[in-house]
């Protein structure tokens, strides 16, 4: 007697398989490249920097800082309104206001890592 398996969800291959090698191996050009850009933008800055005091830089991370406050208030706001002002971490908001929670804190780390390399830079 031979059994069915066409309806067992276990022995159905997916419809579109990417292999997990070549997930990798794509996925280091996803993050090498971006940040072999950033760092062929940002070395120059930190070199003229260094050499004349200019303060791009400075500049950057205090703008990055603020929309990051920005992005994060916005994100809080309906705890905010619910009065809820000692909740921490994301699990209280719905999905849309914890994806701009995370971008907020993206932002701000990005300003704070501008900020200890400014320092570091200018020791």
């Amino acid at each position: 007697m031979s059994e069915d398996r066409s309806n067992d969800p276990k022995l159905k291959t997916p419809r579109c398989y990417f292999p997990p090698d070549l997930a990798a191996h794509f996925g280091l050009l996803f993050i090498v490249l971006p940040i072999a850009m950033l760092s062929h933008w940002l070395f120059p800055l930190l070199s003229r920097l260094k050499r004349t005091g200019d303060p791009t830089i400075v500049w950057m991370a205090l703008a990055l800082g603020a929309i990051g406050v920005a992005l994060l208030f916005a994100a809080r706001l309906p705890l905010y309104r619910q009065r809820r002002f000692f909740v921490f971490g994301p699990r209280e908001l719905d999905e849309r206001h914890r994806r701009l929670y995370r971008w907020a804190y993206r932002v701000v780390g990005t300003s704070v890592f501008l900020l200890v390399l400014l320092l570091l830079i200018l020791r």
